[in-house]
């Protein structure tokens, strides 16, 4: 009896099997490889797919040097697997398939892969670490252009090492100054990380000091009213421009920074917009300064300001000791990072918060008067405004 009740649910389970078989289709023919060509840390691996309309694309599976199970992608219109991830130049297995429209897979292709040392390894070997005024200027080549992690630490003699100064970028060619450091002898080690978490060995690049410096005195400065433009418009103070306070994100309009507005100069910006200060000293060294734009916009909590029409963009500094001749310091401008939709990424936001850094080709000896010449704005025709400017190099002996 049992015998005869099994039959017929054996013989519909069959049935069912082969009909879900004949809907889910076929599965697609193998990929074929055409070439193999080892990169930093990887390899590109070109493949030919199927000829099956219903194929969309080759995907590879690997398994890098920390045991990461990871995966790459191609499509119709691109016949190259990237494969990245390794550190190291041992031989490795990928497993390459093809995917149809139904997401069914075919047969693995296996391929073998030997990756050329890595790109980590590759910036480890060219940090250079120089003296700075302050710190130290740290840079390195990435090929790669790939995101990359330096760790940092020093120690001095007799002394515990720092705790780990993080810096990251994916530029080809990086510089990098850390500052904050007294002028005794350090030997700094820097060890490299990348975006699957492999890591260097940690090396050291040597022994430095850094070049003494010392913020100049701004509780001494005043404006000179007569030769300046008026910035106080709204909630702005000309005088925020040295009060010591940098507008941040949260300020909700009650941070520092000078708004100059053409309703309060005589109906338009009329450039350069000039702001004179008598720095109270005579003779002070120059060897770089930080200015930084406005970072609160107006009823627009999440985001910030920078790089906004209404802050400031291009300047030149001068000096000079009767207010009648000046000596030209520094002409500069900001890059404007605003892509087509207005959008301004993450690292140059951060180089706002950070403010834009300004080092000297050598150092100034600076006069009595100050006089900082606003050429150009993002874009505004009514308003130009800046948060804060910090000189640095050593006061004179008053």
């Amino acid at each position: 009896m049992k015998t005869k009740i099994l039959f017929p649910i054996v013989a519909f389970m069959l049935f069912f099997l082969a009909c879900d078989e004949e809907e889910r289709g076929t599965a697609p023919g193998k990929v074929s490889v055409v070439e193999i060509i080892p990169t930093n840390g990887g390899a590109k691996i070109v493949c030919q797919l199927p000829n099956d309309p219903e194929v969309l694309f080759a995907k590879a599976y690997y398994t890098n040097t920390l045991g990461q199970e990871l995966f790459a992608i191609t499509s119709l219109y691109n016949d190259t697997l990237h494969i990245r991830g390794y550190n190291d130049t041992n031989e490795h297995t990928v497993q390459v398939v093809a995917v149809n429209s139904i997401g069914m897979q075919s047969e693995p292709t296996e391929v073998k892969i030997t990756p050329l040392v890595s790109n980590i390894q590759i910036v480890k070997e060219s940090i250079e670490i120089t003296p700075d005024f302050g710190g130290v200027k740290i840079s390195w080549i990435n090929p790669a252009a790939d995101i990359i992690y330096t760790w940092l630490t020093f120690k001095e003699e007799g002394a515990e090492e720092s705790v780990p100064i993080y810096l990251s970028s994916s530029r080809k060619n990086e510089s990098l100054i850390v500052r904050g450091m007294d002028t005794t002898p350090k030997e700094f080690f820097v060890m490299v990380e990348d975006f699957y978490d492999n890591t260097t060995e940690k090396v050291s690049k040597g022994v430095y000091t850094p070049i003494f410096e010392e913020e100049i005195d701004k509780s001494l400065w005043t404006l000179v009213e007569n030769m300046s433009v008026d910035g106080n418009a709204w909630e702005g103070q000309t005088t925020n421009l040295w009060d010591g306070e940098i507008d941040y994100l949260g300020s909700n309009g009650q941070g520092s920074y000078a708004m100059i507005s053409r309703d309060r100069n005589g109906g338009q910006l009329n450039f350069p917009l000039d702001i004179v200060i008598d720095m109270g000293q005579t003779d002070a060294i120059l060897n770089r300064f930080t200015l930084w734009q406005r970072a609160y916009w107006h009823n627009n909590a999440a985001e910030y300001f920078y790089y906004q029409d209404e802050n400031f963009k291009a300047f030149r500094l001068y000096t000079s000791d009767d207010r009648q001749n000046w000596t030209l310091i520094a002409e500069e401008s900001l890059e404007d990072p605003r892509d087509s939709e207005g959008r301004v990424p993450e690292e140059y936001i951060r180089e706002a918060i950070d403010g834009h850094n300004f080092d000297l080709p050598s150092s100034v000896n600076l006069s009595r008067f100050l006089k900082l010449s606003i050429t150009e704005n993002f874009g505004s025709e009514r308003y130009v405004n800046i948060s804060e400017m910090t000189l640095y190099g050593s006061n004179s002996n008053l």
